[in-house]
Order: structure tokens, then sequence, then C-alpha cells
């Protein structure tokens, strides 16, 4: 019994050894031997991303955020004006959704007015996926999203360093980072407005689709359009800038136009909107140090062609909905139209109104002849002698489809909303 006892004795000698020397360490060294480094809930977005021996293409998306003078608020901008929100903007799209995120290499930057200033503040991080039950999921879920959210504000507030936007050159830069192989896609938060290079809008008109094409073809003789192809991309945020007067319903329809235009000439698939999520001006907006030129949309647009000179006043400008009589807002556009019908010198002046689709044909006629003749009966009150005024429902829409999908178009519906102005001119 006591021969058994001291074998199983015997090894405890080398353990309590073991524990008294720890103790001893212990008593020199202090609880700190055992702590472990400050964990960084966030720290996932500054790793390196590559996993070593995989030579799969990988899915990777690029997220790029505007910060041109234009999308901030400006010395003087009243607390609580509703400006762009560029970080809540970007993770409202599909893309850039967790977990659209998980198993993708995520790139995110700022840009303003010039392609040199777009640095990979997000650098191809690897987003894996989550793991765990429902719950757990849904936590790690949404502590990635708050981390990426803080870091687009953070990149949001970044002071612009030249004016202007270099949508263009951005787009370019992330198609490189990208890579050529896998799938890939861009999220780009951007007004899309006051553009350098072949985009410049400055003298836009914001209505002729002809003005689209001839935008088209400058950036390509140029050498402006990036090579995207096979990019999926989605430009979010457009004619949402923080300052000046808004796009109406048809310019933004024109707006929205362009860029998609744009895009698909770079061989990229393409989502385009002018949606964008905004929140109250600071108190003290503050300026923003870099002035940027404005963009001016024109109230009464102006087409001409051979001796006859087409103005277009947006329906939402005239009347409220579903009804004509002239709204208070439409003053100023009759009086800007009936300036300019007296400076082309006309021969004749005809009134053409226009709706959307929605509600009976018989209900379109009557209401789209109704407001021809208000805005007939207006121009007489400031001495244009009107020719003729009809109604033409939606017989001649300008904007296509007002429906996709099954779904609703409603940019295209308030374009299609409008009343034209024909101006037959004495000389050519």
């Amino acid at each position: 019994m006591n021969t058994l006892t001291s074998i199983t004795r015997a090894p405890a000698r080398p353990v309590c050894a073991l524990a008294l020397a720890l103790a001893a360490l212990l008593a020199g060294s202090g609880c700190g031997a055992f702590e472990t480094p400050r964990t960084r809930p966030c720290g996932w977005l500054d790793r390196s991303q590559d996993a070593p021996g995989d030579v799969r293409p990988r899915s990777r998306t690029a997220v790029l955020v505007d910060v041109s003078p234009s999308t901030r608020p400006v010395e003087g901008t009243a607390p609580g004006t509703p400006v762009p929100d560029w970080a809540a903007t970007v993770l409202s799209d599909p893309r850039a959704a967790m977990p659209e995120l998980e198993g993708t290499d995520l790139s995110v930057a700022a840009f303003d007015g010039t392609r040199a200033t777009v640095t990979w503040d997000v650098d191809q991080v690897s987003v894996p996926p989550v793991k765990g039950n429902d719950t757990l999921k849904a936590d790690k879920r949404n502590a990635r999203r708050a981390c990426l959210e803080d870091r687009l504000r953070k990149l949001s507030a970044k002071a612009p360093g030249a004016e202007r936007s270099d949508l263009l050159g951005a787009l370019a830069a992330a198609g490189e980072q990208l890579g050529p192989e896998g799938e890939r896609g861009i999220v780009v938060a951007t007004d899309g407005l006051t553009n350098t290079g072949c985009a410049d809008l400055r003298s836009a008109g914001f209505d002729n689709k002809d003005e689209i094409e001839d935008v088209v073809r400058r950036c390509r003789a140029a050498g402006e359009l990036p090579d995207l192809t096979g990019i999926d991309v989605s430009l979010i945020g457009l004619g949402r800038s923080a300052g000046g007067a808004a796009p109406s319903s048809p310019q933004t329809t024109w707006l929205t136009s362009l860029w998609e235009r744009l895009c698909r000439a770079s061989g990229a698939s393409c989502e385009v909107a002018a949606t964008a999520r905004t929140r109250p001006a600071a108190r003290q907006g503050g300026s923003a140090g870099v002035t940027e030129p404005s963009v001016t949309f024109p109230e009464v647009s102006e087409r001409p062609a051979g001796r006859t000179v087409t103005l277009t006043l947006p329906g939402s400008v005239l009347f409220a909905t579903d009804r004509a009589d002239l709204s208070p807002t439409a003053r100023r556009t009759l009086d800007r139209a009936a300036r300019r019908i007296r400076a082309l010198d006309p021969s004749s002046v005809a009134v053409l109104g226009h709706t959307d689709s929605r509600g009976s044909e018989d209900r379109g006629r009557l209401l789209s002849l109704a407001r021809a003749q208000a805005v007939r009966r207006a121009l007489a009150d400031r001495g244009i002698a009107v020719t003729s005024a009809r109604g033409y429902s939606d017989e001649r829409p300008k904007c296509r489809p007002e429906h996709r999908d099954g779904r609703p178009q409603y940019a295209a519906m308030a374009c299609n909303r409008r009343v034209e102005i024909h101006v037959a001119l004495r000389r050519p």
C-alpha cells in the first residue's frame, strides 16, 4: 500500500515545483504576464486580406464617397436643413449591405476633383462570413455595419482638396482597384453635378437627349471614359447637393439618364438613382474651405428645331397633383417664359399639355387640355397671344418607361407631366 502511494504521488512533485515557479514569476512581474492586447472591434477594416494560397477570383467591392464642396453645407446654411448623408446612402444600397459584403474584398475611398486624391482608406480587406446561430450572426453583422458606417462618416467629413468632382476618374481608379477578374461591384455616393472635364454640366440644359449623346461622344473622344467592363456599378444620390437649387423631376430624370448612359458606355452594368438619405445640417455648418462653381437648373428648358423653339415647363412647377389651377410657384416661371417668348419674336405660339399614363384616357385628355388652357390664359395676361391650346394626355411621352418590371417609375412619370410652348419664329 505504501508502495502504491509512493508511485501515485511521485509525479506530483514536478507539478508542485512548476506551480511554485509560476507563483514566483507572478510575484515578480504582476498579473500583466497574463493580460491580452486590447481588442479593436473595428480593426477588421484595417487588416490585409489575401488568404495564402488562395488563387480563386474573389468577389470585390469598392465604395466611393464624393467629398467635393457641393456635398456639404456651406456657411449660412440654416441649422436643420436637409443635406446628403453619404454614409446612410451607401449602406442603403443592397451591394453595400450586410451580409452581401461577406466573402468579398472591400475597398473604401473618398474622392473630389482629381483622381490623384483617391486613396483607399480601406484597402481590399477580406470580409469573412459570420458564424453562429441567427442571434449571434445578427449581432456580429450589426457591429460590422456600425464600424463601416463610422468609417464612411469620417471619410465624408474629409475636407475637399479641389473644387468640382472627378467622378469618371474615381470610377477608373475603382476599376483598377478591383482588378480584371471575378465578381466586382462599385457603389458611389455622389450628386453627379459639378464635374471636371468632359462631364462638366455647368452649361447643361438638362432637357435634350441629344445633349446626353454629345457628352458621351465628348468623353469618349477625350479618353475620359473608364474601362468598367464586367463590373456592376451603383450610382446613388444624383442631383442631391447640399446647397443651391434642386433639379426638377424632369431634370433629375435627364441627369440619371446621362450617368446611366456614361456608365454603360464604360462597359458596366449600371443602377443609377437620385435617391439619397439626408441628415439635418449642424448648427454651425461652416465653410468647406474650397468653393465650387454652381450648376444652374433652368426653370424653363429650351430646345430649338428648325424654325420652332420649344419651351418646356415642368408640371410640378405649375400645378398641384391632379389639378389644373396654377400654383403660387408658377408665376415666376411663367414670367420667364413670357420674357423669352417676346425675345424670340414669334409669328405664332401654341401651348400643348401632357400628363402621365395614370388614370383613364378621358381623364388624362381633359386634365392636359385644362392645364394648357390655364397656361394660355396666364400668357395672355402677360401680353402673349397664343394661337392654340391642346391636350395630349400621355400620347407623347418624353421619358420612358413609366413602368419597369411591373414597378412604376415615378421620375419618368414626373418628366412626362409637362406643358410645352411651341414658338414659331419669324426669322430662322
